[in-house]
């Protein structure tokens, strides 16, 4: 099993609808504001490490140190050990050195199952680990990049802000 120092920053759940999910996770645990990003535009997508496509959306919230993301695979082909599950999907964290935390993680055990860009193909990468059924849900990866950390931050800091009001918003 896989070891690290690195701070998990985000836990991600399966949802069939992020919409109805985070209005239940706003109302039921006064997380919020849900930020909904439908269909996101992923490129360079790699799945058991074939050339494949993947469609999901995510809503994003924050709690206390942690970003909750709620998160709907549309279609995927190849579909890798647990992705449409109930539950706990991934945890996250970000990656100094992506390929070096990549080498680690395959060392460790774990099995690359998705491998992507945000965006275009230069876009941030991201990547999913399977480290066993003694876990069953999936490690991500992200790059280390402005985006990510100022989007963490803007989560964050609209968390702190938020009245209540307004618990889903659309990016």
């Amino acid at each position: 099993m896989f070891s690290s120092e690195r701070p998990i920053i985000q836990i991600a759940y399966a949802v069939r609808d992020i919409r109805e999910a985070a209005t239940f996770w706003s109302k039921k645990y006064n997380i919020g504001p849900f930020y909904l990003n439908e269909h996101i535009k992923i490129q360079n997508t790699f799945v058991n490490k074939k050339e494949s496509e993947f469609d999901h959306s995510s809503a994003y919230g924050w709690k206390e140190n942690t970003m909750i993301e709620l998160i709907c695979d549309h279609k995927i082909q190849d579909i890798p050990k647990n992705s449409n599950s109930k539950g706990i999907h991934h945890v996250a964290w970000i990656a100094p050195d992506f390929e070096k935390e990549k080498e680690i993680l395959e060392k460790q055990g774990c099995e690359e199952v998705l491998s992507a860009n945000v965006g275009h193909r230069s876009g941030m990468k991201f990547a999913w680990f399977y480290p066993g059924d003694e876990i069953n849900h999936f490690y991500e990866i992200y790059e280390k990049s402005d985006d990510i950390n100022n989007f963490y931050e803007f989560l964050h800091q609209q968390s702190k802000d938020w009245n209540g009001k307004n618990p889903i918003r659309d990016i």
